[in-house]
């Protein structure tokens, strides 16, 4: 290595990978009560069939959820949802109805019974495909069976002067994108 380079601990490594987009995972509990959880883990990993990924450690009450139920919801928040998206990030659904604590609003699912949050700007409804030990997460595979955006977003791609989505650097801090697409030359 040249001395233009320090070295980063292993036990940070993985934020070198960072900033991620933000996701508030949803998988319902006893009676259908939904609990949502932050996770930045999350990744797209086939376009035919739709398959996402997103790692949840098994020790989170939302892994046991999406264990049992085999389905989640996953929702996309903008930065106006900074404080609900860190709080369910960091407060177990175990002893909170977070729901109803941060008064978030849902709406059904079409295609299974997880509901969307109502104040994120996307959402997918997706059914366990596969879940494969990795580490001390879980790689949870699902497959997408329906999409949704709010309008005037999105156009293939999101239009980021209309949707500031949450980017998180690791801890407690959190960034956003600029207003400009950038291209590379031609």
């Amino acid at each position: 290595m040249t001395e233009d380079f320090v070295e980063v601990g292993l036990t940070y490594s993985y934020r070198l990978l960072h900033p991620k987009l933000v996701a508030i995972i949803v998988a319902c509990g006893q009676q259908g009560k939904p609990n949502p959880m932050a996770a930045a883990w999350v990744m797209p990993v086939s376009v035919n069939p739709p398959l996402i990924v997103v790692a949840i450690s098994p020790k989170r009450y939302t892994f046991e959820l999406i264990e049992r139920t085999r389905e989640f919801t996953v929702n996309i928040p903008s930065t106006d949802l900074i404080k609900e998206t860190h709080y369910v990030g960091t407060v177990s659904g175990r002893s909170v109805d977070k729901v109803s604590r941060l008064g978030l609003k849902t709406i059904p699912a079409k295609r299974i019974k997880t509901p969307i949050l109502a104040d994120c700007t996307a959402a997918l409804e997706c059914e366990v495909y596969n879940m494969v030990e990795a580490g001390d997460h879980y790689l949870i595979v699902g497959k997408v069976l329906k999409a949704y955006v709010k309008k005037g977003v999105f156009d293939r791609t999101y239009n980021i002067r209309r949707f500031r989505p949450l980017l998180h650097l690791g801890g407690d801090n959190y960034t956003t994108t600029i207003e400009e697409v950038l291209k590379p030359e031609k």
